[in-house]
C-alpha cells in the first residue's frame, strides 16, 4: 500500500520550488497575497508541510505543525532536500498536476478534441496529451519535458511521440 503524498505550503521565497514539487506530481500551495503568518495558518488547516528559508520563523510567528526548514538558496538544490527530507519518490508522479493550478492533469482521450488547440507540428509529433480540468490549459511531454528532467536529475518518461 502506498502511504499518502505529503502536501506542502511555500512560502513567498520559494515559489520557485513550489513549482518544482508540482512537477514531481505533489500538491504545493502558495498565495504571494498572504502574509507568512496566514500561509501557517492555511497550512495546519490544510494539514501541509510548512517550507520556508526563514531561520527565525518561531521567534516571529505562529509555530506550522509540520516544516522543513529549506537551507539553499538554489532552488534545484531545494528539491533536493525536500525529496530527501521528507522521502519523496521523485519519479513516481512527474508531470501529472498543472503547473500554474496544482491540480491533477486529465489524459486526452481522443487527441482530436484539442487538434486546434496546439501548433499543427506539435499534433503531428506527439500522440498523447493531457488537459487541466480547472485552467484548460494542454500539456505534451515535449523538449520542455526532457530539459526540465536534465536539469532536476530526473528520469525521462515516455513522451507519447507519434
Amino acid at each position: 500500500m502506498n502511504p499518502v503524498a505529503p502536501l506542502f505550503c511555500v512560502d513567498h521565497m520559494l515559489i520557485k520550488l513550489g513549482k518544482y514539487l508540482r512537477i514531481l506530481g505533489f500538491d504545493a500551495s502558495w498565495e504571494p497575497a498572504l502574509r507568512t503568518h496566514e500561509l501557517i495558518r492555511r497550512a495546519n488547516a490544510q494539514h501541509r508541510v510548512f517550507l520556508t528559508r526563514n531561520r527565525r520563523l518561531r521567534d516571529q510567528y505562529p509555530c506550522p505543525d509540520r516544516s522543513i526548514l529549506i537551507q539553499s538558496a538554489d532552488p534545484v538544490a531545494q528539491l533536493s532536500e525536500v525529496v530527501s527530507g521528507a522521502g519523496l519518490d521523485a519519479g513516481r508522479s512527474l508531470f501529472t498536476r498543472c503547473i500554474r493550478c496544482n491540480v491533477e492533469l486529465s489524459a486526452i482521450a481522443d487527441k482530436r478534441e484539442i487538434e486546434d488547440r496546439v501548433h499543427p507540428n506539435v499534433y503531428a509529433c506527439y500522440e498523447r496529451f493531457y488537459c487541466c480540468p480547472a485552467c484548460q490549459t494542454v500539456f505534451w511531454k515535449g523538449s520542455h519535458v526532457r530539459n526540465t528532467c536534465r536539469k532536476l536529475s530526473l528520469p525521462l518518461p515516455d513522451c507519447g511521440r507519434a
